[in-house]
């Protein structure tokens, strides 16, 4: 009998099924393909008379390049076709092929299951995670969402109230309470600080001088700095801004 070598790597799977090919049986049980080939045959011709038996089953009808470069006929043997062969071998040679076989797809079944689990658990790591970075997101945005909501109840709040003092505790309180983002530090141009007050461009540019905010052209000061031509303000900045809001809006109404 003829020990092959890597004996694992001799199942593959056709069709979805773990197949041998009939050389390497053929060396198996020590026959020439050729008499094994006949045998198959044989042994299909018998199946074909029992309508509720299918060969396929069995003996996948397949093909090989042999060393010439011409394409010759073989068969895909599945388990029930190496058990169909050895119940057809006698003695210890039947035995031993029965032993061998069984051994062979029980081995790669194995692997193959193992490397199949390797690859859902990494799958199954990758979708968890997946899951686990869209739910994150999702509450970072609903936090996000929530605080700004509570910014803009607090702002309307403010905007109705008389006493000056109360009203800039109150914006204050939003100014702390709005999502701004945490790698770099507040920038605000004076459209943005003019849309938070409710007043121009232009008066915020002026009080920002009046109010001592900007720094010397083309400097960065405590307040902000100048990019090009145009200023931002920081966060302290538009905290003064909101302490003067009525003196801001105040002025436009005369």
């Amino acid at each position: 009998m003829l020990k092959l070598e890597n004996q694992v790597e001799i199942i593959k799977q056709v069709n979805d099924q773990d197949v041998m090919d009939s050389r390497d049986v053929a060396k198996m049980i020590g026959k020439t393909h050729a008499h094994l080939m006949r045998d198959i045959s044989r042994y299909i011709n018998d199946i074909l008379t029992d309508p509720k038996l299918d060969s396929l089953d069995f003996f996948i009808e397949s093909s090989y390049e042999d060393a010439k470069g011409e394409v010759r006929k073989c068969y895909l043997l599945t388990k029930q076709g190496c058990e169909f062969v050895a119940n057809k071998l006698t003695g210890k040679k039947g035995t031993i092929f029965t032993a061998t076989y069984v051994g062979l797809f029980n081995e790669y079944q194995k692997e193959h299951n193992e490397a199949l689990d390797g690859h859902l658990l990494k799958d199954e790591l990758a979708i968890r995670k997946g899951e686990l970075e869209y739910h994150r997101d999702y509450l970072i945005q609903m936090e996000r969402q929530n605080a700004n909501n509570e910014v803009k109840n607090l702002i309307s709040i403010a905007d109705r109230m008389e006493n000056r003092h109360d009203r800039n505790l109150i914006l204050n309180e939003a100014l702390n309470k709005s999502v701004m983002p945490v790698a770099q530090p507040l920038s605000l141009s004076a459209t943005n600080v003019a849309n938070q007050i409710g007043t121009s461009p232009y008066n915020v540019g002026k009080w920002g001088q009046m109010l001592g905010l900007k720094a010397a052209r083309g400097e960065r000061g405590r307040y902000g700095y100048w990019q090009d031509d145009r200023y931002y303000y920081n966060e302290d900045a538009l905290r003064v801004f909101l302490d003067h809001r009525d003196d801001i809006l105040g002025e436009e109404d005369y």
